[in-house]
């Protein structure tokens, strides 16, 4: 017999998620290919965690009472719960949706991270492995017969860039972007209602009434979505510094080459 989404144990699914999320980064090893994680990886993975976990909005939690009293009005709220699935479902389903696609966006970016940082290093290696040519003994560097006038110098400056690519420079457009996540990242319930007049505050004194008998239901899906904003808008920063770290390493591989 199928389990009523009512019922079910909201901090057992959570616990349970957790518990898959952190045995899969176990099973995974260390950054996947043995390479220790650095300060930097190790935020995006715990990010990376704590959106599995915030990703999904529910509208439906257990609704319990202990005295008669209580589960009366319990299965009044089921009831009108069950009645207003036609008007609350589709926005957490709507808003799942979007989770979910900034979920895997920011996993995706995690991943590519990681996995430049893994080339990165591959190339690191392979520049202090291979054998300087052109040196004499004793010596470091090219001797100065073996280096080209100024005017060809600058020749080859001016080939190589002409080769380079435009520097789009997304990390100056990048930057703000972190403040204001975190500035929106919190969902209001509860809001000023205009009272202009007399009319209009009736109206109003009539919403507050609806909107605080209805705050058992709307309050969780808020904190929940919440949560989830949280949760992206923490990655943000730990991207960006990923992404920096990434720049400074290919700056200081190109300076060596």
């Amino acid at each position: 017999m199928s389990q009523n989404p009512e019922e079910l144990d909201v901090s057992a699914i959570l616990d349970a998620l957790r518990a898959e999320v952190r045995a899969r980064r176990a099973a995974e090893g260390e950054g996947g290919t043995g390479t220790p994680l650095s300060a930097v990886e190790r935020e995006l993975h715990r990010c990376a965690e704590q959106l599995e976990i915030t990703r999904v909005v529910s509208a439906h939690w257990p609704l319990e009472g202990r005295s008669l009293y209580e589960r009366g009005w319990a299965l009044v709220h089921k009831l009108v719960r069950r009645y207003l699935r036609w008007y609350i479902n589709p926005i957490v389903e709507q808003q799942n949706a979007f989770n979910d696609a900034g979920a895997r966006a920011i996993r995706l970016l995690i991943e590519a991270n990681a996995e430049l940082r893994d080339q990165l290093a591959d190339l690191r290696r392979q520049i202090e492995q291979a054998p300087l040519t052109g040196t004499a003994p004793g010596q470091v560097g090219p001797s100065p017969a073996d280096v080209p006038p100024t005017a060809e110098i600058q020749q080859l400056v001016e080939r190589g860039g002409a080769t380079e690519p435009t520097a789009a420079l997304p990390d100056l457009a990048l930057r703000p972007l972190p403040a204001q996540a975190a500035e929106r990242a919190t969902v209001l319930a509860h809001w000023d209602l205009p009272a202009d007049t007399l009319l209009v505050r009736a109206r109003s004194l009539a919403q507050k009434g609806v909107r605080q008998y209805l705050r058992w239901m709307i309050n969780p899906i808020v904190e929940q979505q919440n949560g989830a904003n949280a949760a992206i808008a923490e990655s943000l920063p730990h991207l960006l510094a990923a992404d920096a770290e990434l720049r400074a390493q290919v700056a200081a591989l190109r300076a060596q080459r």
